[in-house]
């Protein structure tokens, strides 16, 4: 059972972090536009995601509590903290009357 979740969170990990990656190269490409900073946001937290899935299949496939705890605490706070930027981008747009924002 816990190499069937361990497969399924480094899956989900990698699908993640290849999406944060288009959105960050897509908030690259389109840095004059105003919702570009939001796709950069967006490719971060895709990434961070990526990173936090994949520590955590780590940690269950050697059994390493450590590696667990990194990915849990990495997560929630990175999670955390991409939110409350992707809300300030946002407000940022709306008051601007940028649609999509």
């Amino acid at each position: 059972m816990t190499w069937v979740l361990a497969i399924g969170l480094a899956l989900a990990g990698i699908g993640a972090g290849v999406h944060g990656v288009r959105q960050l190269a897509r908030g690259w490409r389109h840095a004059g536009e105003d919702a570009g900073s939001l796709w950069v946001a967006r490719g971060l937290r895709g990434v961070v995601v990526g990173v936090g899935a994949l520590s955590l299949a780590g940690g269950l496939v050697f059994e390493q509590r450590g590696l667990l705890a990194f990915g849990a605490v990495f997560l929630a706070e990175e999670l955390y903290e991409t939110a409350v930027l992707i809300l300030v981008v946002r407000a940022g747009l709306r008051a601007r009357g940028v649609a999509g924002g």
